[in-house]
Formats: C-alpha cells, structure tokens, sequence
C-alpha cells in the first residue's frame, strides 16, 4: 500500500513533467512526403504532384470548338460544370500518338482539364528526392525531376505555370481573321 506523501510526491513529479515538456523545444516533425502521380504523355513517362489536382475523372466526352487553338480539344461537361480540355501532350511540345483517356483537373481553376494517356502509378518521394532541372535544353512546364535508385530521372510537371499559361492565353486578344 502507497502512503499519501508517495501519491503527493507522484503527483507532483508528473505535473512538473507535464510543465516542462511546454519549455522543451517542439520534436521535429517527421519528414513530410510528396506524393506524385506517374503518367504517361505522349508515350513519355512524368509525375504530377496530387496535392496541386483537383481531381482526375475518366475522360468524359469531348465536344470540339471550331477555331479553337492547338491543343485545346473541346469542352467537356463534368458534374454539371463545363471544362475546357487541353491536349497534355500537345502542350508539352510531345508526339500527341495515343487517345487519352483520363482527365487531370487543376487545382488553380477547376474549369481547366488536361488530358492525358495513362497512369503508370503513384510515388512517394521525399523532398531531396526532387531537384530542379539542370538540362541544357529546359522544357517548359518539367522545372524539376525525381532522382530514385536505379531508374532515370522522371521529369514533374508543374502544373500550376502551365495553367498559367493556358488560362493567360485563353485572356488574350484573338488577332481578327
């Protein structure tokens, strides 16, 4: 049997426990993981980061616009919404051979999809893990790559300039024909 004194003396060696761990400095979070979406474009493999999609859908039908600018396909109606769809492959300067079949949309406008061939799986990297391109020859949109063990470099996508980039253009004055 504990007498009172031991269960006083506890008590307080706990509560000064529990004071101090607020002076103690935070424990340092784990390293926090980027997951990246592997595709295939244009028969090229590269990734996009999830956290920047706001969704990815079978690709629905497809209603082109007459006059509409390379690598815009059409519109599409998603969950009653109109989406205008950009040609992934076309738009990265990549041979356009294959029917895409899904639809990437970003995060920054959710009217914007891309379309693209296929999925070849999803990543989990750690931020060392991407680096920003050092190609003599950078290709717009690929700022960075993922270096893993034993395969090559997989160019991400940064989907967030290219949707810039689409939506600026889309702004733009159309010269009169």
């Amino acid at each position: 049997m504990t007498s009172r004194e031991d269960i006083s003396h506890r008590l307080a060696t706990l509560k000064a426990e529990f004071d101090a761990s607020f002076a103690r400095p935070a424990l340092r979070a784990e390293a926090r993981w980027e997951v990246l979406l592997r595709l295939r474009v244009g028969g090229s493999p590269l990734a996009v980061s999830l956290e920047r999609l706001a969704g990815v859908h079978a690709l629905p039908r497809v209603v082109a616009l007459p006059g509409s600018p390379p690598g815009l396909l059409g519109v599409a109606g998603l969950r009653g919404q109109l989406v205008a769809v950009h040609d992934l492959a076309a738009n990265l300067g990549l041979p356009s051979d294959e029917n895409p079949g899904w639809l990437l949309l970003c995060d920054k406008d959710r009217h914007l999809g891309l379309a693209v061939g296929g999925f070849e799986g999803q990543l989990r990297v750690a931020p060392e893990q991407l680096l920003p391109c050092t190609d003599s020859a950078p290709r717009p949109f690929l700022n960075s790559t993922v270096l893993r063990p034993g395969e090559a470099p997989l160019p991400v996508l940064d989907i967030s300039s290219l949707a810039d980039a689409l939506l600026d253009g889309a702004s733009a004055p159309r010269a009169s024909r």
